[in-house]
């Protein structure tokens, strides 16, 4: 059976929300995230329907606010949308950057592929007051089947009641942290293990900004070489593919240490 956005967000195990969830008109979106038409086009091809599900606030979840000044996190919201097209990076970083929070993204595929969860630490802008701008965005590696790599796992580790609950910033980085810790076990083919201090997940997360980059770097050297003509340059670029290829490896016996 597919995993489903509704899975995920049941194995969060929440306390019942008194606000119905509702959909969410794509031209909002629009309004609040997308700076140009080909933006505009971006998510109105690729979105089939977003809804809110929910918000974990203290008046919800009795966490506290986390009112940093530069990384406030004063609730989460819960979204899931439905695609009927591959979302891109880019899509995902324009809705997590139209809501001002947090907020946890459960993407069901087209065709019933599966789900994929995303999530984006917000930061204050620095010339627009009140506006969030997205530090960086988390993905899951695609949810498909629950005996995936990884997935029982790391579904059974996402109830709140085994998240920390001293403030909202730190629940939503341990539910990252347990997105890292997925995207690990699926890298190394090994078990899913959450960091042993805040020091190893400081070491995990550089490993895998490495490793995705490391990757994009080599499956754009493997595709230029299958292209080339010349046999010179084929060597070359295949010689490139190769020592990228070593370096994944590498980065990868770091990760089943980290």
């Amino acid at each position: 059976m597919t995993i489903t956005p509704a899975d995920v967000f049941a194995a969060m195990a929440l306390p019942p929300m008194n606000a119905p969830a509702r959909r969410l008109p794509k031209d909002l979106l629009a309004q609040h995230s997308a700076s140009s038409t080909a933006d505009r086009k971006l998510i109105d091809g690729t979105i089939e329907r977003l809804d809110w599900l929910a918000t974990l606030s203290p008046a919800t979840i009795g966490i506290a606010a986390d009112m940093d000044d530069e990384r406030p996190v004063p609730a989460i919201q819960l979204l899931a949308m439905t695609a009927r097209a591959e979302p891109t990076q880019r899509l995902l970083t324009l809705i997590h950057r139209a809501i001002p929070v947090p907020i946890v993204l459960a993407t069901a595929l087209p065709g019933n592929a599966g789900t994929r969860l995303s999530l984006a630490p917000l930061r204050r802008a620095e010339r627009v007051a009140e506006q969030m701008v997205v530090e960086r965005l988390v993905l899951a590696p695609d949810l498909a089947q629950p005996e995936g790599p990884g997935a029982a796992a790391f579904l059974a580790n996402l109830a709140l009641s085994a998240l920390p609950s001293t403030t909202l910033a730190a629940t939503y980085g341990a539910m990252i942290e347990r997105v890292e810790a997925l995207t690990v076990a699926r890298i190394t083919t090994g078990p899913f293990a959450l960091c042993r201090d805040p020091a190893s997940c400081e070491a995990r997360r550089e490993a895998l900004a490495r490793h995705a980059q490391a990757e994009t770097e080599w499956l754009a050297a493997r595709a230029a070489a299958r292209k080339e003509k010349r046999l010179a340059q084929q060597v070359v670029l295949g010689e490139t593919a190769r020592m990228l290829k070593d370096r994944l490896h590498e980065i990868e016996g770091e990760l089943r240490a980290v």
